[in-house]
């Protein structure tokens, strides 16, 4: 089975850009902080991050980021994926 490499792309682009967004609203109402120290906690970390507060500019740039990322993971993955299912 050949994967198409601009589906793939746009599928885990799509994805990665929505978990962004999702993070962006956590952190806008004020959650963030308490997500980001129980992340911490159950994987043993004693280290602290501080959340700061949401701007516009920085939200849209890390859904676009996130998206743009993605998509080049997705599109390599199923670059690795096509070539390895000729063999």
């Amino acid at each position: 089975m050949k994967l198409n490499k601009n589906q793939a792309g746009l599928a885990l682009g799509s994805i990665s850009a929505l978990g962004h967004f999702l993070w962006v609203i956590i952190v806008a109402i004020g959650s963030g902080q308490k997500l980001a120290d129980l992340a911490h906690s159950i994987h043993f970390l004693t280290d602290r991050h501080v959340v700061h507060e949401v701007t516009l500019g920085t939200a849209i740039l890390g859904v676009v980021l996130a998206l743009a990322l993605g998509y080049i993971t997705g599109w390599v993955f199923a670059c690795l994926w096509n070539l390895f299912a000729k063999r």
